[in-house]
């Protein structure tokens, strides 16, 4: 079959899709996903990765959401599907996509506060279509050029690295940023270390010893990089479930969040969330003691 995935979610939703994605690799199928530019971290050749992106903001998905005519790459998708599903709760969009597939299943993508894990959540609706639920999805899979791309960032840092990420899409999810650059110091010592930034990181990027800066590359290229990592640590965000889905022992921070439902998905995550739902809570002695277990036996806590 060929099944069309639409999400409209932010990078750490996409890539909690994965085990999605790789039952319905495992089951023969061919998968594409209807999603905002950062899905095209799930774009790949893995087990757990989609063969194509359809853009949820382009001029097509507009127009077709809206009821209008359009003749596109997309159209063309949901026309040939086998099966579409939704992860959406609009009742607007699936009416707008009911129009156009044969198949369509939709699926609330937000788990009940006392249900599966959003990675198990997201793959019930796939019985609808015949597929079976698969284990832990695999670790995602770089091309030669993506990992040719991430080789001169690796080259400017030791073996088993540390990496940080101090952001998230919100401030409620931050641990604060002086307490990550102390992390760093007890880490890292005199290493060279990295920090990944977007916007509004940027201020404590200016004032981080031994930090190598990794913003704007691309999320392949990236998630290539934080694969060679020895310790990733970061809040509840997408540059956390990409560290994990590529493999990087991974200390995810929670505060208001539950981890329950909402940790990383990989084979070396370790999530301490704090017991009042406050991430400010947490001390750098907790999250030094548990990034000490979890880090790689190459890694050197100072």
């Amino acid at each position: 079959m060929r099944v069309l995935l639409v999400r409209a979610g932010a990078l750490g939703d996409l890539l909690l899709l994965r085990r999605a994605v790789a039952a319905l690799r495992a089951a023969g199928h061919r998968v594409l996903l209807l999603a905002p530019a950062a899905g095209a971290v799930l774009v790949g050749q893995g087990a757990s990765e989609v063969e194509a992106l359809l853009p949820w903001d382009g001029a097509e998905t507009a127009r077709i959401l809206s009821g209008e005519s359009a003749d596109g790459p997309l159209a063309a998708a949901l026309r040939e599907a086998d099966a579409v599903v939704a992860y959406t709760r609009s009742a607007d969009v699936l009416a707008a996509l009911q129009t156009r597939t044969p198949r369509l299943v939709a699926f609330d993508p937000a788990p009940p506060a006392d249900g599966a894990h959003a990675s198990v959540w997201l793959t019930r609706p796939l019985a609808q279509i015949g597929v079976e639920t698969a284990a832990d999805p695999p670790e995602l899979q770089f091309s030669d050029a993506e990992t040719a791309a991430a080789a001169p960032l690796r080259r400017s840092l030791p073996p088993g690295f540390l990496a940080l990420h101090p952001g998230s899409g919100s401030s409620r999810k931050n641990w604060p940023a002086p307490r990550f650059l102390e992390l760093a110091r007890r880490l890292a010592g005199s290493d060279r270390w990295l920090l990944v930034t977007g916007p509004a990181e940027e201020p404590l990027a200016l004032d981080a010893p031994g930090a190598l800066r990794a913003r704007s590359l691309p999320l392949r290229v990236l998630g290539a990089s934080l694969s060679r990592a020895g310790l990733f640590v970061g809040n509840d965000a997408g540059v956390t479930h990409l560290a994990a889905a590529a493999g990087a022992p991974t200390l995810a921070l929670f505060g208001p969040t539950s981890p329950s439902l909402w940790s990383p998905v990989g084979r070396r995550v370790r999530c301490l969330a704090a017991a009042d739902g406050a991430v400010d809570g947490l001390t750098v002695d907790e999250v030094a003691a548990q990034a000490a277990g979890l880090a790689g036996a190459s890694y050197i806590i100072r």
